[in-house]
């Protein structure tokens, strides 16, 4: 299920990075990593990476040299992928809200199965 969870979810944490700041491909995630306290890992970025170019949510900036010295590919938030991201963290906000009332109700206050 966190594998699912990941995959649904990757789009909206890598767009949440960029709109900090430029990231290279294998910056994604370790930041995903340290911002989430280790709850959040992904192993290949290259994959949404790719798939939110082609959406037109991200884009390829010239390389440049990155703290490690050597020359990186980095990434950007487009205006599209801006408003792509407001769209969908209302979405997950809703649904998380959602989530929270419907197992709240069901586990009730103690926080046990209500029959």
């Amino acid at each position: 299920m966190e594998e699912n969870l990941k995959k649904a979810l990757s789009e909206l944490l890598v767009l949440a990075l960029l709109h900090q700041r430029e990231y290279y491909a294998l910056e994604l995630a370790p930041a995903m990593a340290e911002h989430s306290g280790g709850a959040i890992t992904i192993t290949f970025p290259y994959a949404i990476l790719y798939r939110m170019i082609e959406q037109g949510y991200i884009q390829e900036l010239p390389k440049r040299a990155a703290p490690d010295g050597r020359r990186r590919q980095y990434f950007g938030i487009t205006e599209a992928g801006r408003a792509y991201f407001q769209e969908i963290w209302g979405t997950y906000r809703r649904f998380a809200a959602g989530v929270d009332r419907l197992v709240s109700g069901v586990l009730g206050e103690e926080g046990g199965v209500n029959p």
